[in-house]
């Protein structure tokens, strides 16, 4: 687009005369608001490395010309384009600039005006999130020169020299390239496949980067502030994420797309296919800055760490689950502040933010409801909180911050050495641990085939090496809610191998015990699905992921503890109200956000599938009790 220098002259071209237009031929002009009776000005965007301030002009007469104040002082005139509908002023503000006004006049003298109410903020002072425009003061010294980003990129020597303050605006209606990026491949299934965004209302996000360079040497760490400006507080709190793109979308090394791993083999081995995202390990690892701000936008946490993709199967969607990693190599060792409010521990070594896998596609909510339903059972749980998520500026949507189970979560929960503690998963394979920890596991399977734990004895033996009661409350719950991606996936157990000397606590006695997760099949089979069933007699299910249940069943103490513990838990922890209640706690808090983040993934495919799905899934609790008594009876008796 071409401009031209703006003077107190009036525009003569025939297009511009809008006024000369009849009003009532002309329906959709008036519609669209282009019939005003002042000109309606706008101040959309500032490049702060050209120094040029831009914005936009609607008016039912030509534009005669633009004033441009800095508080009350006139800087100039704008250039304004051929079309009479952008103007553009080269602006590099004074130190001390309060406001600036932007005036426009038509042909006819009528004038509008819009104006920018700077708010002064110090980089260095410690930043909330939601600000007006703002006027950002670097912090630069005579020793080194300071260079900024504001594309989430790592501030280089060739990056911008910040040689005054920043003007930061609303950044609604930028472009969000990132967002653009696909996420899967192309010949995905149509149902998971990645979907372009529709950005037009979407918040987008201010992220500065710092660097000081004493000639092309860095000095000290690069610092990193995030400013949702024009934003407004909600009640969820918000993760900022800044990286180099390239270590999520880059062909060959991006975790975030289907890249290499994808071109090298995009035929389907399994249902979920190829590609990066489906990569893990120390070398799928990238840096990343992390910065989260509570509900009211006070920041809690900003500090650099690592970054892998998290989950299996659903790491293929187009939104995926994140994983971080606090370690010395980039900055701090664990995160520290309280982000849980309803936990009272204070460091973190690994956290999750998790897309809620692959029920990210119906209620986005199941796992985090189900799981907060189950507290006060005994089990371990992870802590979930639902939150906003930028990545680079751009809005990637709801996610839910975890606690991940591994070594460090057990260690804290539990008060026990991490070097000490073994995790299987699946149908025996060490998770955490060493080669060999998985064999007294395997010795107790072999043990339960071989014994008749009818035999006091034999059931003896059990318990001394797994926690049964544990045990028994894990698959009540995992049966009570249907999850059919269990017991052969989804499956973890632990167990402590030192010893724990004064302990007031039996977790350290050295017997396995049972971590629930991944809830998002639960109920996917409807209320009247027999679990039960499926669990005891079922012929689909892998033997070594039902051995240990299907024999405990033959001991008449276990069995009559089984039925009994599951009708309380019936009569107390699975009522309709208290189950129900915990997913309209969720679903009330997420609403909110819930068109902003499907207009930006295409999934749930709607705002009333999305609320079909909850209904669904509160539905399935309010009958699921009635179903749950018919099947133990059917499988024990008459209760």
């Amino acid at each position: 687009m071409s401009f031209f220098q703006g003077s107190r002259v009036a525009l003569v071209a025939t297009s511009l005369l809008w006024g000369a237009c009849d009003p009532a031929a002309n329906p959709e002009l008036v519609k669209t608001g282009v019939y005003l009776s002042i000109p309606s000005v706008t101040i959309t965007r500032m490049d702060n490395v050209q120094h040029v301030l831009e914005g936009s002009l609607r008016s039912r007469r030509a534009i005669a010309w633009v004033e441009v104040y800095e508080d009350t002082r006139l800087l100039g005139y704008a250039q304004v384009d051929a079309d009479g509908v952008n103007w553009r002023f080269d602006w590099k503000p004074d130190d001390a600039a309060k406001s600036l006004l932007v005036r426009a006049y038509d042909v006819d003298g009528q004038a509008g005006s819009a104006a920018l109410n700077l708010q002064h903020v110090q980089f260095a002072t410690e930043p909330g999130l939601y600000h007006s425009e703002v006027f950002l003061r670097l912090p630069v010294s005579s020793a080194a020169q300071t260079r900024y980003t504001l594309d989430g990129s790592t501030p280089t020597v060739n990056s911008p020299l910040a040689e005054g303050p920043l003007v930061l605006l609303p950044r609604q209606g930028e472009p969000t390239p990132l967002s653009f990026i696909e996420t899967n491949p192309f010949d995905a299934p149509l149902h998971w496949r990645w979907r372009s965004p529709k950005m037009d209302t979407l918040p987008h996000a201010t992220v500065v980067r710092i660097q000081q360079f004493v000639g092309s040497l860095p000095v000290g760490p690069s610092e990193t502030r995030t400013y949702l400006v024009g934003g407004r507080a909600s009640a969820l709190p918000v993760a900022s994420l800044a990286t180099d793109a390239g270590n999520f979308f880059d062909f060959d090394r991006g975790i975030y797309v289907p890249g290499r791993m994808n071109a090298e083999d995009p035929s389907w081995p399994w249902y979920w296919g190829t590609g990066n995202y489906m990569e893990d390990g120390k070398e799928w690892e990238r840096p990343i800055h992390v910065e989260w701000f509570e509900p009211a936008g006070q920041r809690l946490l900003a500090q650099n760490a690592g970054v892998r993709i998290h989950g299996s199967g659903s790491s293929a969607l187009p939104q995926k689950s994140l994983r971080l990693y606090a370690k010395e190599d980039y900055g701090p060792e664990t995160f520290k502040p309280a982000l849980f409010p309803d936990s009272s521990l204070r460091d973190y070594k690994r956290l999750i933010l998790r897309t809620s896998g692959q029920d990210s596609l119906a209620s986005k909510l199941k796992d985090c409801a189900l799981q907060s339903a189950l507290v006060g059972l005994g089990l371990d749980l992870q802590a979930c909180r639902p939150a906003v998520v930028f990545l680079n500026g751009e809005y990637w949507g709801l996610h839910e911050l975890r606690e991940r189970y591994d070594e460090y979560y057990l260690a804290q929960h539990h008060g026990l050495d991490r070097k000490k503690i073994v995790v299987l998963e699946g149908l025996g394979a060490v998770n955490v641990g060493t080669d060999g920890d998985e064999t007294p596991y395997l010795q107790l399977l072999d043990y339960v085939r071989q014994n008749d734990l009818s035999v006091a004895e034999h059931y003896a033996y059990v318990k001394a090496r797994m926690d049964v009661d544990n045990f028994t409350d894990y698959v009540i719950a995992q049966v009570f809610l249907g999850n059919e991606d269990w017991p052969h996936n989804n499956a973890k157990w632990w167990r402590f191998t030192g010893k724990n000397p004064g302990g007031t606590s039996t977790d350290g006695d050295g017997r396995w015990r049972w971590l629930l997760y991944d809830l998002d099949l639960a109920f996917v089979s409807g209320p009247d699905a027999n679990s039960l069933a499926r669990l005891l007699t079922g012929d689909e299910l892998p033997e070594p992921s039902v051995a240990l249940v299907r024999a405990l069943l033959q001991s008449p103490e276990f069995k009559a503890r089984f039925i009994e513990r599951f009708r309380w838990h019936l009569d107390h922890t699975f009522t309709e109200e208290r189950m129900t209640a915990h997913v309209d706690a969720l679903e009330a808090l997420i609403a909110p956000e819930m068109p902003a983040h499907i207009n930006r993934w295409g999934y749930p495919l709607s705002l009333e599938d999305w609320s079909a799905d909850v209904a669904s899934l509160r539905t399935a609790l309010e009958q699921r009790p009635a179903f749950m008594r018919q099947f133990l009876e059917e499988a024990f008796g008459p209760l």
